[in-house]
């Protein structure tokens, strides 16, 4: 059994080697790739004990499922596709917030049955929750509370300490920021 120690060997090299015997190439793309799985999933949560839980599931199921690495694209990118699709997962679970609905309406919208739709709705989704947080903290904060944990106006005016017509006026340009920065992104081009 050969064992890879050169520094200059592709990631491809180590899953190669890994499959015909040699464990230590795990760890190796352990030392590789956990800051930027971990930085990711802080992107995702904005909390390093959270980052740190979820970076270490993404790499134990990518490593559990390293067989199904084919080669087809540069271990990085199938990488960071299992992280990306498993913190899109791992917001969903947590934040439950149908974007849509801040966009169009109040009103919960029925998620699509058929896959090629259901794909696009992923897509706005993961797309809207990367503009979230391009917008103030204060914005997304009343986002928020308003849609995903359904306080009403007097809930905003108590919690924030402001009118209702101050409410309503921040509620409808944070969801025009979202709607501009939405109508802005090519979402053909976004790829899950």
């Amino acid at each position: 059994m050969k064992t890879v120690t050169d520094f200059t060997v592709t990631d491809e090299q180590l899953v190669n080697e890994y499959i015909n015997g040699d464990n230590n190439c795990l760890g190796k793309l352990y030392e590789r790739y956990y800051k930027k799985v971990y930085h990711k999933c802080l992107s995702f949560t904005r909390n390093p004990d959270e980052a740190n839980d979820i970076a270490q599931d993404i790499l134990m199921k990518a490593f559990a499922n390293i067989t199904s690495f084919k080669g087809k694209s540069k271990f990085a990118t199938w990488l960071f596709a299992i992280t990306k699709n498993h913190c899109i997962a791992y917001s969903r679970e947590r934040k439950n917030i149908h974007f849509e609905n801040i966009i169009y309406n109040e009103n919960l919208a029925e998620e699509p049955t058929d896959l090629n739709e259901r794909e696009l709705y992923e897509q706005r989704e993961l797309i809207l929750d990367c503009m979230l947080k391009d917008i103030r903290e204060t914005e997304r904060k009343m986002l928020i509370l308003k849609y995903q944990q359904n306080y009403s106006i007097k809930d905003l005016q108590k919690e924030l300490n402001i009118s209702a017509s101050a409410v309503k006026m921040r509620l409808q340009r944070a969801r025009q920021k979202v709607q501009k920065l939405y109508e802005q992104t090519n979402i053909s081009a976004v790829v899950i």
